[in-house]
């Protein structure tokens, strides 16, 4: 079993309700719904201001500006455990401001004299709270809405359980709206632009809270001797290993599209899931042996296209929009490695290296050929329909053709 990782962060004390919630669920996670986890998780001073109903103290700990993880909470798929994740939980920061929100913040930006009241006498930063600044033109700040919470769970539901015809995921266990009573104070908190929908969270699960780049406490592209430390990836027999469960997990991630397609002859459509308005460097994390997980699945939805010519478009688009992304990452780990384990080879030989672990990658995977001549290689994509219409050929590295490499 690969464990879950996570890198300690700020603790939050949230309460779990039970009352007055509308749930849509999981089938695969049934079982860890009904132990002890099913509910709404709201920042403690929220459920003060909206009359304490009824809740049970949550332990948790920060994970992003708006989502906590919580530890008690562990499950295993497959081989790979993951932790409970809750998205929409409540922000850190001022959403116009390079600042930490406080009660006197709050004081500042309430529209309702009792709220206004109830909050006077309170100094001090708060550690989370749910707001109603409408927030990318359709959520609430520190929350989310019903179509981002609804759309991740059905990128979940097409999943077998948490990968996506290789392409690995953080599953939602359940899309959650919290009572009227809360989304009724929280609605009064705004800066500019007042968010009225109802307010939701996405209840999801985690291999770690290690992002590419952004929005975690540690990330692999800017400290990796960390992230291997933490890993334990202390030869090179394990650090290869972990670099090739990255590379296959990013191939799959750039190649989703591919792997989805699928010809809806009624409609005479190709259809197939694109990325929209999320990145892998801070929308995914990364597993104890290296798999990418994406986390963000709002922006995973349905791509159609008339014709052949439009679809290999698309794909071609998908790679060429996020591959830089996955293979700075892919760098990053390699250049650590040669550091960390005092390895004198050249840098030729350094990039053979990784080559031959991509090579390694992929030689299973069912849509993807790879062809190397010295320091080029490409992919061959082949979709999961018409591959004689629609395959392709992508650059993972130009280099030199027929150059000789490590000599």
């Amino acid at each position: 079993m690969v464990p879950a990782v996570w890198v300690a962060n700020e603790p939050l004390e949230l309460v779990r309700l039970t009352e007055g919630l509308v749930t849509v669920g999981n089938p695969a996670f049934r079982q860890l719904w009904q132990d002890g986890l099913a509910g709404g998780f709201v920042p403690r001073l929220l459920w003060e201001l909206a009359g304490r109903p009824p809740g049970t103290p949550a332990e948790g700990i920060r994970d992003d500006n708006r989502s906590a993880l919580l530890p008690a909470h562990r499950t295993v798929v497959g081989s790979q455990e993951y932790v409970v994740s809750v998205k929409g939980c409540g922000a850190k920061y001022d959403a116009f401001q390079p600042r930490r929100l406080s009660h006197g913040i709050l004081r500042e930006i309430c529209h309702d004299p009792e709220l206004r009241r109830s909050l006077e006498g309170r100094e001090g930063e708060i550690p989370n709270f749910l707001l109603g600044e409408r927030w990318w033109g359709y959520a609430p700040y520190g929350g989310q809405a019903a179509d981002n919470a609804l759309v991740s769970l059905l990128a979940s539901l097409r999943a077998d359980v948490d990968q996506i015809a290789g392409f690995h995921i953080c599953p939602v266990v359940a899309a959650v709206q919290l009572p009227p009573a809360i989304a009724a104070v929280a609605s009064q908190f705004y800066w500019m632009r007042r968010y009225d929908g109802a307010y939701w969270q996405e209840v999801r699960l985690m291999p770690s809270n290690v992002r590419l780049y952004f929005h975690s406490p540690l990330t692999l592209g800017v400290d990796p001797a960390r992230v291997l430390a933490l890993y334990q990836l202390d030869s090179l027999e394990r650090c290869a290993d972990f670099l090739e469960h990255l590379l296959a997990s990013a191939i799959a991630a750039t190649t989703l599209l591919a792997r989805t397609l699928r010809y809806d002859s009624d409609r005479s459509l190709y259809t197939g899931l694109d990325f929209f308005e999320v990145y892998l460097d801070k929308d995914s994390v990364v597993a104890g042996d290296g798999t990418l997980h994406f986390a963000d699945l709002e922006g995973v939805e349905p791509f159609q296209a008339e014709n052949p010519h439009a679809v290999k478009e698309r794909i071609f688009g998908q790679f060429y929009q996020n591959i830089y992304e996955a293979s700075y990452a892919v760098e990053m780990v390699a250049r650590t490695v040669w550091s960390t384990l005092g390895i004198t080879a050249s840098e030729s030989d350094r990039r053979a290296w990784t080559l031959e672990r991509l090579e390694h990658a992929v030689q299973s995977d069912p849509y993807v050929r790879v062809h190397r001549s010295g320091e080029r290689l490409t992919l061959t994509v082949e979709p999961a329909v018409d591959p004689e219409k629609t395959s392709l050929e992508l650059i993972w590295t130009s280099g030199t053709e027929g150059a000789a490499v490590g000599h």
